[in-house]
Parts: C-alpha cells; structure tokens; sequence
C-alpha cells in the first residue's frame, strides 16, 4: 500500500474565535456527549455544527481526537489511516496494529478483511482503558463511499464501552442500527433545529459580540428574515452598522435562505476593494488556498500578506495551518458561480494554469481542475502516469470519478486507464465490465508493442479467474502474463507475485506437484511473501500432513504475540488448517480445539465463511470422539451448510457433504451417503478442484464399504487411487491401497489381498503415517480392530513382518477385527464395531447372562464350578457342565461369528477350570469408562475442569447395573458399588454448579440423586439453597419438609443441624420480605 499523506492540521480543532458564541442550551446537550456511545450532529452548511463542536473541543476537561474529513478521505484506506492517527495525536501507543495491517493491504479490501479492522479497531480502542471522544468532522463528504459506510454501520453494532464517538455532517447517516441505538438510549442526536440561533441568541450575538443596539422589531425582522440561519446572521451583521440595519438588508424579499445568502454574499464582496474582489472571484477555484499557489495564479506575490488580512477581518475564511486556508463552502460555490458566470474564460484559463502548477505536486488537485474545464485530453495523460499511486493509496473512488468523464477513445489513447478501469471493476466484483476493460487494455498493449502493458491487464484476467474459481482459464492467462512479464524484465517482486498467483491456481485445481514446483520458483526471488499459508497447503494436499502441521505450528507460535492483528483468509486460516490435519492424523482432541479457535475467530471479525469452515471441521473432529453422539457431528455439518447457503458461497458446501457422506456411511444408510458425496462433488467439479472431488470419491468408497458393498466400492477406490497418484497425494494413495485391501480380505481374494497390502503398509512406511494404524482417523476405519486381521493375515504371508511385529500388530494367532462395546448401565446392549447384537441374536438366554457374568468379573478367571452355582443354582453338576457348555458355545458363536472351528477365542479365556475375559482383549465396557471420569472429576480442583469431566461421565449412567438381574448376587455388590460411585459425583457436580451459580444444573442433578437414594440429606439442602437463590422460598420450604417426612419414615432420624440451620436462614428471610 502506497504512503497516506496526513496533514496534522486535519487532526486538530479550528482555533477559537472572538466571534464564536457560546450558546447555553446547545453548550448543555453537547457535554452529554461523554454520556453516549454515539453522536450525530446533521445540519445544511452554514449552520455552526464545526463552531459548536470546537467550542466542545476546547472546553471538555478529557482527551478528545479531531479528525476534519477531506473530500480526497472518500475510500476506506485514508479515512482509517487518518483516523487512526487523529487518536494517535492523544494516545500514542494506540493503532500500530491497525497501521500494519493497513499498510499491507493492497488497494482494495475485501468483506473479510474490513471486519477483522473493525475487530482490530474496537480491541485496540478497549486497550486504552479510558473513556475516549473522537470527533469526525464533515463526515459528509465520505457518506458516498460505499465501504466506508460499511464499516461505520458494523463498527457501531460492535462499539467499545470506553468510546464516544462524534459525528458531524450535512446529511443524516441512513444507518438501520441508529433507530435501536436511540431506544436504548445509545445516541444523542443534535439536529439542525437544535443549531437553529433563538431570538436572543441574535440579540445577544449583535450587542455583547458585535457591540451593535438593535431595537425589537429590527431584531425580530432578522430572525424572520434569516430563520436563525447561524452564517448568515454573521454575514448580515458583520458588515454593517447599526444606521444601515433598516436598510436594504431588512427590506430583502428573498424567496429562499440560499437567495438570501447569495444577496448577502454579494453585498460582503461589493464592500472590498476591487483588488481583493478579484482576488477572491480568482482564488475561489481552489479547494485550498496557499501564497504560492495564489501567486502562481494571480502573479501579484501578495497572496500571502491578503490572506493573512482576509483571515482577520473573517470574511468567510478559515486557516487551516499557519500558511493555508479554505473559503467556507457556501462562500466559495457563491463566488465560482460568479466568476464562471462573469468571467468564463477566466473561469477555463484560471483551472488550466492551476493544473500545471500541481502537475508532478498533486496528481489529484491536478486532475481536479483539469476535468473542472473539459481538458480531457491533460486528464487522461495525468491519469496514465499517477493513475497507479491513487491504487496503491486505496483510493479507488476517487480515480473513478476521474476516470469516468474521460472519452473512450482518449482511454485507448492512453490504455493504462482501461487497466486502471478494469481494477477498480474487478476489486468491486463487477467481473463482466472488468475483463472487458482488461482486454482493451491487452488489445492496446498488443497492439503497441507494449509487453509490460499487456502482462500487467492479463495478470487482472487471471485473477478475475481467480476470484470466482475458474482455474483452468486462469492457468493458460498467467502463463501468458508470466512470459510476457519476463520479457520485459519485470521486477522481482512483481515476479514472485505471478508465481505465487500462479502456485495457488495450480494448487486449487489439484495440480499440487507443479504448484509446489511454481512455489519453489517464487521462494527462489528471496522475497518476502505473503503466502497466506500456501506452503502448508501444498504439504497437506501433498501428504506430507506432518511437515504441514510442524509449519502452522510454528508460524501460530511466532504470531502469538500478533493475535488481534490479522485479517482473514478464510479456508486457509491456521487454525482451520490445523483442524483438519489433526483430523487426518487422528488427534481429534487437537482438531476439535483448532476447530474451536477457528469458529471464534470468525465471530470475532465476524467473517460467516471462517465460521462456517470451523464448523466443518469441528464436525470432523466429533465424528472421532468417542463420548460424542454421531448427531452432533451431523449438526455442525449441517449448520456449516446453512452459513454456506446464507453466505451463497456453493463451493464451501463441499467438505461438509464429504463429512456426511461418511457419517452417514458408518450408519449403514448407503443411499443417503451417497447422494450427500454426489452433491460435494458437483460442486467440487464445477470449480474443477481434482484433490477434494478425489476426496469425496474415497469418501463415497468408503461410505458403500461401511454398507458391505464391495464392488461398487472397488470401482470407486480404483478411480480415486489413480487420482491420487495425479494430484501427488501419497496419503491418499496410501488410504485408497488400504481400503482396496480390506475389500480383498473381506472378500477372500488372497492374491490380490497380498498385493494390495504389501503397496499399503509400503506407503504407511514411506510416509510415516504410522498412526493410521493406532488411531482413528478421518478416512481410516470407525474401528481401528479393523486392522488387526488384516496384519495378522499379512504378517502370516511375510508381507512387511518385522514392520508389523516391531508396531506389536501382528503376534496374535487370531482377531475378530473389532472392538466389543458394552452397555451394562440402565440396560443391556452389546455392538461388535457398529453392530448392534438383537436379543434373538443370543439364540439363548442363559448364554448372554453367562456373558453378563464374565464382564462382572472383568478383572479375574472364575473357577467352573462358581459359575455353576451362580448361573445355574438349581442345577446339579452334570446338568449345570452341559448347560455351561452349550451356553459357552453359544456366546462364542455370538461375539465372534466368524471364528474359525476349534481356534481360540479371542475374547474370553480359558485356563484349566477356570474362564473369564481375556486381559489382552480390546473392549469398551460402560462403567469403566464411567468410573475412570467420575474418578477424576472428584480429583479435580479446577470447578469447570470438574464439571465438565463429571457431567461426562454421570451422562453413562442411565440407570441401575444389569437391570434384568436385580436379584442376582453375582452382581449386587457391583451394582451397589457403581451407584455410591454414581451418588458421590452426582453430588459434587451439584456442589460444583453451585459455586458456578448454575442452579439449575445443580437442581437437576440433585433430583436425579434422590430418584436413586432418597434419603440423601445433602442434596435436599442443596435443593434449599438453589430455589433460596432463585428467589423460589415456598419451594425451598418444601424440599425441607419432604426431607423432614422421608427421614423420619424412611430412618426415624431428624434433619441434621446444617439442614435446619439452612431452613431457618430461609424461613427468617421470608419473614423480612413481608415486612
């Protein structure tokens, strides 16, 4: 970004004058200002509002900031550059964020990057933990700029506490949020009625300031005749005295207050001498004025002794800095009318000779008067050799209102303006009007033989192409652009920028392998590059998802101390990155936590694209954690949809459709999966994005695997694999071999199982994904047992056996592939991987209270004749030995279907006479899970830490162990341990939410403990307590009396000290309240 010049003089109020009144009513609404967040002071010229709000300048007793805006402050970069330092001026540690991230941006911002400085803007503005007033001045003349009237409205959605912010403008902003501000008492405005000067506010102006009498009915005829209009009662007054107030002035029948001051007007300039009328007429087409810019007008070299005189006798000029002035406005268009009027070849010849003076000073003072009288031809050559600095300032409406008067066929003179033309086009999205403009420019530059031109417009083809995801047109016009460029010996920078664009292009349409070959080219200019994580990106669509990881990683740690300071890149944030990498590499609680940081990061620079990319990968990472139900991760994919629709970006739908696509594939709902992969691809194919398409084409493989359809899976993965192998995705080909290879072992295709699997663990190896095996991952199986078979298979055919020994895989002789997961809590359920075992599945009764018994017993191997009298008490030994073994059968029969005749079991050992569980078998059994968090939130000192882990594990306890069995004695001790265990963290989740003030939580947990144990005293007192501080006391009055009944019922006991204690606390409160 080009340099913002900023005139200090723009950042500080206008002197006090002699002639400024202080009005009291007026004085009394401005002091409130410190007491809103906002505001707005609209009034016509002329009618005081930069007087007044000097006066409060001058006057408040705290640090205010004055920034008077500019007619050249009309786009986003100069207005927040110069408003940045207006409070710089008072708070000199405020702002350098903001400044560097406005310093790198490039001409135009985008919706994202305007919301991350307003987040950066409003942190920075809390920073200074004081109350702050900024006051902006003729803010009307940026009202017609777009953004920065974007910014202004999302920025008063999000004010700082500490910020009282002033605006002063002719017209009232049309902002939707000002209507709540004002009822919630947020704003305080001042109108042009509140400006509007009192009958004695004139009375007082003429004799205490003017020092004129004035008797009532002249006074009262001025009022009339001026209507309180502030500039011209100064006008009317200040030049006369009081013998000529019943003159021509009182007799004036003007139908308009314009009239009125043009009349005015009129009688000030016929009372100067003639040379200080024409100097004025002369002057009047300056937006400032400045001795040597006067002199160089009027060759006189008195410009600056008739300023200074000017400025003393207040005729209508303002000073802004020792050497410059402004006329006011309605002062200035008064005159210019009348010296274009009177004088038109003056008018014509005055702007020509103050366009060369700027000329090669102030391209935009320049510009200005060369359009002001038609000089087309001047412009468009000012315009073609500074067109270039107004970009690079951010200053996009302003070279547009320049470039727009200019003839087309001036423009193909001067072709750089159809470049010019073309950018601002295209960074405001009108990408038709755009490439058109671009292509004149190419046609021109072709035409002249000019290389640079032509680069430089097929360059802004290309990243039209870019915006809106056309790559495969995007790569053939930067090639060109790059060769052209090269040609004419462009600069490194500008080379290493086609590269980047170029890398990034390649990249997006799966071409990975030359993308990163065009990276190494761009990096090669030892330049610095502002990469938006372009190489991380490159490592994870190669692969290499460590070297990716280790790289974010290290950049998030260098940028600790840069947080507030950024601007989004959308899917290529860090922290998105990150998420889904870990999802890939299976460390779903890291994913989740990136996940998490990615989704805050969008709501706080309020970006809906990085929100909705963290809810896809939060979706991600859920489907991976075991204590979260598959909904939720259903829910953040689809939530992810619906910001994607809001935001009508179609191509985001992409990655949440290939999250559901297997989601739903593990639920066994193959149609669904496939239709929910099918509409990611169609977006995926519409950008032409070949990595994600191959993505959800593994996806969809692995969705119909899940559904045990193998052939229309084996088509896939074929298709994906080589896909892979073209985007330089070894992952990917790594996953594809691995899925082709279940389907051979599911399918007992040996030879090709042997092939395949060899080409797999190959891949594993070479690309060090060794945690595949160990951990669930994104596209590895639901399942990681699923392995096992396959390595014990392999390791049998010599296929990478030290490999597979050293990761201590494959020395089993046998394994069903799955983990059993066991629900013993509220009721019985069992699921061998996904599968849930039907109680018909059981074929007999006995043989899954036999399995019941073992899992009771987890920890030892009961002795045959134990099992006898607990499993078959009534039996004698023969009978209860045969009904063992056919019951034993039957539950090997059941949790491993597909062992083999006469193998071992793989779940439950035998050891003589003695059975049980296998302690090397991988299961998952409800109340171990429930014990271990439990456990530890009863450990944890932390209240949310403990919370949280207790909530997670009260969750698993659904009810009593082993319902059916209530009056076994194999299991009532269990059970009875399990339900202290269930009481003690029940009770201590509850304590904890009350000290969190959560009242109901602890309420809800309290019930739960007394549905189990109702003579549990302490949760009946911590029932009291919470409707106490709900302000319930008739309920807490009746948990108390309950208590009272249930004790003495259930154990012939009173209430416990605390217990009353914590009833007369209540009852005595409630006897205050009614007093």
């Amino acid at each position: 970004m080009g340099l913002i010049p900023v005139i200090q003089s723009q950042l500080m109020p206008p002197p006090v004058k002699d002639s400024f009144m202080r009005r009291a009513a007026l004085h009394k609404k401005l002091a409130s200002i410190p007491r809103y967040p906002l505001t707005l002071l609209h009034a016509r010229a002329g009618y005081g509002k930069s007087t007044a709000l000097t006066l409060f300048a001058h006057d408040i007793h705290q640090d205010s900031c004055w920034y008077s805006i500019s007619p050249n402050d009309d786009d986003i970069i100069p207005f927040l550059t110069k408003l940045v330092h207006a409070i710089k001026a008072k708070f000199p540690s405020f702002g350098k964020k903001v400044q560097a991230e406005l310093e790198e941006l490039q001409t135009q911002i985008s919706d994202e990057q305007l919301w991350s400085l307003i987040s950066m803007f409003g942190n920075e503005t809390v920073e200074l933990k004081t109350p702050i007033v900024v006051i902006l001045d003729d803010y009307h003349h940026v009202q017609k700029s777009m953004v920065i009237e974007k910014w202004m409205k999302h920025f008063l959605e999000y004010i700082p506490s500490n910020l009282h912010l002033v605006i002063s403008s002719r017209r009232k902003p049309s902002w939707g949020i000002l209507t709540s501000m004002k009822v919630k008492a947020e704003l305080l405005e001042i109108s042009q009625d509140d400006l509007v000067l009192s009958m004695e506010e004139i009375k007082h102006l003429l004799e205490d300031i003017y020092e004129i009498s004035i008797d009532a009915h002249d006074l009262q005829r001025i009022h009339q005749l001026t209507e309180g209009w502030a500039i011209a009662v100064h006008m009317l007054v200040s030049n006369l005295h009081s013998s000529e107030l019943a003159g021509s002035f009182l007799d004036n029948r003007s139908d308009t207050l314009q009239d009125l001051f043009d009349f005015l007007a009129l009688e000030v300039l016929s009372k100067q001498p003639f040379a200080i009328q024409d100097f004025l007429l002369r002057t009047s087409i300056l937006e400032e004025l400045a001795p040597d810019v006067c002199d160089a007008l009027l060759e006189n070299g008195k410009a600056e002794l008739i300023l200074q005189k000017l400025s003393e006798q207040n005729v209508f000029i303002q000073e802004i800095d020792g050497s410059r002035y402004r006329y006011h406005a309605l002062f200035k268009e008064f005159l210019q009318n009348r010296l274009r009027r009177e004088r038109e070849a003056d008018f014509a010849e005055l702007n020509r000779n103050a366009a060369r003076f700027f000329e090669g000073k102030d391209t935009e003072n320049a510009l200005y008067h060369y359009l002001q009288v038609g000089e087309y031809e001047y412009g468009a050559k000012v315009i073609s050799l500074h067109g270039l600095e107004l970009l690079q300032k951010g200053k996009l409406q302003t070279l547009l209102d320049y470039l727009k008067p200019i003839p087309e066929k001036l423009k193909s003179e001067y072709p750089f303006l159809w470049f010019y033309q073309g950018e601002i086009s295209r960074l405001r999205s009108s990408y038709e009007w755009a490439e058109a403009c671009y292509q004149r420019a190419v046609d021109s530059g072709e035409q002249m033989g000019d290389d640079y031109l032509a680069s430089i417009a097929l360059e802004g083809i290309a990243r039209i192409y870019l915006d809106t995801i056309q790559p495969d047109k995007a790569e053939r016009v930067l090639q060109k652009a790059i060769t052209l460029r090269e040609n004419v010996n462009g600069s490194k920078e500008e080379m290493a920028k086609l590269y980047h664009l170029l890398s990034e292009n390649l990249l997006n349409s799966g071409q990975a392998v030359k993308a990163e070959k065009w990276y190494k080219r761009a990096e090669s200019l030892n330049l610095p590059l502002e990469e938006g994580n372009l190489k991380a990106r490159i490592y994870l669509r190669t692969g290499r998802l460590d070297k990716a990881r280790d790289l974010l990683l290290k950049k998030k740690s260098r940028n600790a101390d840069f947080e507030g300071s950024h601007l989004s890149q959308s899917h290529r944030e860090t922290d998105i990155l990150l998420s889904i990498i870990e999802a890939f590499r299976g460390s779903p609680e890291d994913s989740k936590k990136f996940a998490e940081q990615g989704m805050k990061l969008g709501m706080d620079i309020q970006s809906p694209f990085v929100e909705a990319c963290g809810w896809m990968r939060m979706g991600h990472a859920v489907q991976l954690i075991e204590r979260y139900e598959s909904f939720l991760a259903e829910k953040c994919y689809k939530t992810s949809l619906d910001i994607m629709d809001h935001i009508d970006v179609p191509r985001g739908k992409a990655e949440p459709y290939m999250g559901l696509c297997i989601l739903l594939g593990k639920q066994g709902q193959y149609e669904k999966a496939i239709e929910a992969g099918q509409k990611g691809l169609y977006e995926t194919e519409k950008v032409k994005d070949v990595w994600l398409s191959t993505l959800i084409q593994l996806c969809m493989g692995i969705a119909a695997v899940y559904c045990e359809k193998y052939e229309s899976a084996y088509e896939v993965l074929v298709e994906a694999r080589n896909q892979f192998e073209g985007c330089g995705d070894r992952y990917g080909m790594m996953l594809a071999s691995f899925w082709k290879a279940f389907i051979y072992y599911e399918t007992g295709r040996e030879d090709s199982f042997n092939n395949e699997m060899r080409q797999f663990l190959n891949e594993l190896q070479v690309g060090e994904y060794h945690y595949f095996l160990t951990r669930r991952t994104t596209f590895g199986p639901a399942d990681i047992q699923n392995f096992v078979p396959l390595l014990v298979k392999a390791q049998k055919n010599n296929i990478h056996s030290p490999f597979i020994s050293e990761m201590g895989l494959g020395v089993m002789d046998n394994h069903p592939g799955y983990t059993l997961k066991i629900q013993t809590l509220g009721k019985f359920r069992l699921q061998l991987g996904n599968r849930f075992v039907s109680e018909s599945g059981w074929q007999r009764g006995k043989a899954k209270e036999l399995f019941e018994f073992f899992m009771t017993n987890k920890n030892k191997l009961v002795d045959r004749e134990e099992i006898f009298r607990e499993i078959w008490p009534d039996q004698d030994e023969d009978s209860a030995n045969r009904s063992f073994k056919v019951s034993l059968n039957s539950l090997l029969k059941t949790i491993e279907p597909h062992r083999k005749a006469r193998e071992e079991s793989y779940f439950i050992r035998r050891n003589g006479s003695f059975y049980g569980v296998n302690p090397d078998a991988v299961y998952q059994l409800d109340t171990v899970l429930f014990e271990e968090w439990v456990t530890e939130g009863l450990g944890e000192k932390d209240p949310y830490q403990a919370k949280e882990l207790l909530e997670r594990g009260l969750k698993l306890y659904e009810g009593d162990y082993l319902p059916d069995h209530r009056f076994a004695d194999w299991c009532l001790t269990e059970r009875e341990r399990l339900q202290v265990i269930f009481l003690r963290g029940a009770e201590m989740l509850a304590q904890v939410s009350v000290r969190l003030s959560d009242f109901e939580t602890c309420i809800h947990w309290c019930e739960r403990i007394l549905m189990e144990e109702d003579t549990w005293e302490e949760a009946y007192r911590l029932l009291m307590y919470c409707y106490y501080q709900k302000n319930n006391r008739p309920q807490a009055i009746k948990w108390y009396n309950k208590c009272k009944k249930v004790l003495s019922a259930e154990l012939g006991v009173e209430p416990m000290e605390p217990t009353k204690a914590m009833y007369k606390m209540i009852t005595e409160a409630a006897e205050l309240d009614m007093w």
